[in-house]
């Protein structure tokens, strides 16, 4: 029963030193600060990638202060579990590179919550240069922008629209990521996530364009935000 109770205390007196607890969650923020600059450069979400960055690092830091708690007791271990078990997320994530970029953050802070600074270390960096290269394309000058194109046509031509404004944008543009298209009685609206290598190639795409139809309205929103 004795060996029970000692194995469920604490005993950060012989165990926690605050010098290596400092050193260590000053180390996982940089790397989250590292990844929030990553996410924002090469992320391609439509959702507001400047804002969710922020909010990796919160989960990264809190992921690290709670393994660092619960790691020396079975006890906080045990109720970790269950306070998660009442825990809801009631937002979906829209996109799978949200998840990924989550799962990144969580990681950092359970190594270096664990002390493990070199795991940890190597496979952040790692990580990135997978990250990087998936995404050469988007190296130099470029920048990304969403596309929003708003049409209106009959139903006969949505088809020959579609191909003729996807061409349109393919031509201009690095990479194209074609979001959303929705059909709705006489109107074609798209959603791009575009990578261009120049502010002159919006004004190509806008000008390509209006000679498909003066009436089409072309939206660029910043991507970066």
């Amino acid at each position: 029963m004795n060996d029970l109770i000692n194995q469920l205390n604490l005993n950060f007196d012989e165990n926690f030193s605050i010098l290596n607890y400092i050193i260590n969650i000053l180390i996982c923020g940089v790397l989250l600060f590292f990844l929030k600059i990553i996410y924002v450069r090469y992320g391609t979400a439509i959702s507001n990638r400047s804002q969710l960055s922020k909010v990796l690092i919160l989960v990264g830091i809190t992921t690290f202060i709670i393994i660092s708690i619960v790691k020396s007791s079975l006890a906080l271990s045990l109720g970790l579990v269950g306070a998660l078990s009442i825990i809801r997320f009631r937002t979906a994530i829209k996109e799978p590179e949200e998840l990924g970029y989550f799962f990144i953050a969580i990681s950092i802070g359970l190594g270096l919550g664990a002390n493990q600074l070199l795991p940890t270390v190597i496979g952040f960096g790692i990580l990135i240069l997978i990250v990087v290269l998936l995404n050469k394309n988007k190296l130099g000058n470029s920048f990304s922008q969403n596309l929003l194109i708003r049409l209106q046509c009959k139903n006969d031509d949505k088809s020959k629209i579609t191909d003729q404004i996807s061409t349109i944008v393919s031509e201009h543009s690095n990479q194209v990521d074609l979001k959303r298209i929705k059909y709705a009685n006489e109107e074609i609206n798209f959603n791009f996530s575009i990578n261009i290598s120049s502010i002159e190639k919006i004004k190509a795409i806008h000008d390509s364009l209006s000679k498909i139809d003066n009436s089409i309205d072309v939206t660029f929103l910043s991507n970066e935000i």
